[in-house]
């Protein structure tokens, strides 16, 4: 591989932001994810032997959803939507307060993707040859001598860490790294699939003050497909006394959330998947971070001022830039 190439570390929204940005300049890049697909958080499955006429429905059990204010971003957002990428969802949820549903509280046009969230990342790189992606590979090890990068056996001229701080810390030397650090929070995200619809015509639940939940999203509304499937995320302090066995709180976070949407059937099928580093409490309000002598760079959702997908983009595209 050249050593005059970009290495971008992290397969997310961020660093294929970050890639088709140096691309867009003639940068020559080369990505390293340790996820077997690109997405990171923006993560979606397809249902697979669930015993339920349902298999093949694409579930989101990362990211629930986005939105757009940026004026370029929203740019984005129209073109992905005219691809038939993206879809518009909603732009109301629901509030519980405890285990009762309360009302209905309005905002920003939430967006979803018919395919999965994790698609809007893969039609973002399709422009990017599979030879310029390895995964899935965790970096051990990244140095400088003084000329070139190296990351295990890849030289680079300039690297982009697309990723959470807390994993870059894990391989970067620490001198080479912003001296910020941020509070992550765990989540656990549990689905649910059903026999049939068992609930109120609701897209989400915001949950408050409950011990067990934050979070009820329909995906099957989510979709667009009616599906009977609802992922629910679970209260991060409760998620983080369970990391090493999320299963441990399906049941807690099921019956949870059948109180709260008024189920009363079981559900057929049920799985949970841990985030440990599902999403930083707050943003730094710069777009991204640069090292003041080396070609350097750090870009993701805990920049351009709050932790969104909406941020991730903005971020990893300033770094692309800024690396160019």
């Amino acid at each position: 591989m050249s050593s005059q190439q970009t290495l971008i570390i992290g397969g997310g929204i961020s660093g294929i932001a970050c890639a088709n940005a140096l691309r867009a300049s003639g940068a020559d890049i080369h990505i390293i994810d340790r996820g077997r697909v690109l997405g990171g958080r923006m993560a979606s499955r397809r249902l697979r032997e669930t015993g339920t006429a349902f298999d093949g429905h694409v579930v989101d059990y990362g990211a629930s959803y986005f939105t757009a204010s940026d004026p370029e971003f929203v740019s984005q957002v129209n073109e992905w939507i005219e691809s038939g990428v993206v879809r518009a969802w909603t732009d109301g949820f629901h509030i519980a307060e405890g285990e009762e549903i309360i009302g209905v509280k309005s905002g920003p046009m939430r967006y979803a993707a018919p395919a999965g969230l994790r698609s809007i990342v893969e039609h973002m790189a399709s422009g990017i040859s599979a030879e310029q992606i390895t995964q899935p590979y965790e970096v051990a090890g990244l140095s400088h001598d003084g000329t070139s990068f190296h990351a295990d056996d890849f030289e680079a001229s300039a690297v982009a860490l697309c990723l959470p701080l807390p994993q870059a810390q894990r391989f970067a030397p620490p001198e080479m790294l912003t001296s910020i650090e941020h509070v992550w929070e765990p989540v656990i995200a549990v689905t649910a699939v059903f026999e049939e619809r068992c609930w109120p015509e609701i897209d989400g639940v915001f949950v408050n003050d409950n011990p067990v939940i934050t979070w009820i999203a329909d995906d099957g509304a989510r979709r667009g497909d009616g599906a009977p499937v609802l992922v629910a995320h679970v209260n991060p302090v409760l998620a983080a006394g369970h990391l090493d066995d999320p299963d441990s709180v399906t049941g807690l976070a099921i019956a949870a959330m059948s109180r709260v949407m008024g189920i009363t059937e079981l559900p057929s099928w049920a799985s949970a998947h841990r985030w440990s580093l599902a999403k930083p409490m707050a943003g730094e309000p710069d777009l991204m971070w640069l090292h003041p002598e080396l070609r350097l760079g750090m870009a993701g959702d805990a920049w351009a001022g709050s932790p969104k997908v909406e941020s991730a983009w903005l971020s990893g595209r300033a770094l692309g830039a800024a690396l160019s």
